[in-house]
């Protein structure tokens, strides 16, 4: 990827964050018919893409993503969310277990496969993760997390 492609990613990057998710959409559009080779462009299209509510066509962002670069982290994590959203909770659950194999953002990816397994009804696997997430964490992040919830 050239530099004036990061720059193309950043801005479209800097759109979804300021919730400009058509324009962003645009950004990415543009840059992937110059280059359809740049699996970060694929991954980031497919976040607009879903904050649009645009699901199928998140997914098959994520997918081309991955066909370019199978190691790609962050598209596999995307992929595992749009699943579960889309209700195909196995297929979100072999996600994000894949990720968890090649050692993904331990808590972050356990606890995401903790709400599969509990969407699932596989209570005691799902409550296995959730613990593994929290061992995890380093002190500091589980006592943010905990203030966050409301009783």
């Amino acid at each position: 990827m050239n530099s004036k492609e990061k720059v193309q990613i950043t801005r479209g990057i800097d759109k979804v964050k300021r919730m400009q998710y058509e324009e962003a959409l645009e950004v990415f559009e543009h840059l992937l018919e110059s280059n359809p080779q740049i699996p970060e462009a694929w991954n980031n299209k497919g976040v607009a893409l879903y904050r649009l509510g645009r699901l199928d066509e998140a997914l098959d962002c994520y997918n081309r993503s991955l066909s370019i670069d199978p190691e790609n982290m962050e598209a596999q994590r995307n992929k595992g969310f749009v699943l579960r959203a889309l209700g195909r909770l196995e297929d979100s659950l072999q996600v994000y277990d894949s990720l968890l194999q090649k050692g993904g953002s331990q808590p972050l990816d356990l606890e995401a496969t903790a709400f599969v397994l509990a969407a699932l009804d596989r209570l005691e696997e799902a409550l296995e993760c959730m613990l593994l997430a929290r061992q995890s964490m380093p002190l500091n992040d589980s006592k943010k997390r905990s203030s966050n919830y409301k009783a």
